[in-house]
Order: structure tokens, then sequence, then C-alpha cells
């Protein structure tokens, strides 16, 4: 009993594999502003080279909210949060929905021309 319960406090113990643990994503590549939805935003990439933050603006009718567009086995995933308006938020998401693969790589490559000021 008490090598079972020595066991378990080690498994306890023991770090999880690197595999497991993941560090939290740099989205600051970029930005550029764009318009989707007929609200503007302000877009980085990630610097996993495949995911999407947008902002929308402080003037946009979408504001407050952002939207992750981020790589899925299908294609892309497009996922928005806010409390902005809805109409405004829903019209940006179908349009970024019906953009193909090699438009947010574009989307991505034009984020990354970007020069940080020093």
């Amino acid at each position: 009993m008490r090598l079972h319960i020595l066991l378990v406090a080690i498994l306890i113990c023991l770090p999880l594999p690197a595999g497991a643990q993941t560090e939290p994503m740099d989205c600051r590549v970029g930005p550029v502003v764009k318009t989707f939805g007929g609200s503007k935003w302000v877009v980085n990439s990630c610097t996993d080279g495949r995911t999407v933050i947008l902002m929308a603006v402080d003037d946009s009718p979408a504001y407050p909210c952002f939207i992750k567009i981020a790589p899925s086995t299908a294609g892309y995933n497009i996922d928005g949060r806010g409390k902005g308006d809805r109409q405004a938020t829903n019209a940006a998401m179908d349009e970024l929905g019906a953009l193909s693969v090699a438009d947010i790589q574009a989307m991505i490559a034009e984020t990354k021309q970007v020069q940080k000021p020093k």
C-alpha cells in the first residue's frame, strides 16, 4: 500500500512531456488594417505562420470584437468573440469564410511585410 501511494505521489510530481506543454502563441506579426463585412479590422498573424487574429477598430460597428482564423484539418476555422454589432460581425465572418487558403496565406504574408519601428 505504501508503495502504491509513493508511486502515485511520484507520478503527480513528474513534469509533463514537452509535447504536452504548449507555450502561448505570439500574435504580434503586423499589423495591417483591412476591411471585411464593411468594418475595419486590425490584422495580425502569429509566429506559427498559420494563424490570424483580427480586432475590430474602435470606430467600427463590430467593435469590440476579435476573430481568430486558425488552421484545421479541413482548411481553416473562423471563430469570433465580442460584444459589437452582431450584423457587422457576421458580415465580416461571412466574408472571411469565403476566403481561400491562398487568400489567408496572402494575408499572413502581408502582415510579415510590416516593418517594426526600432
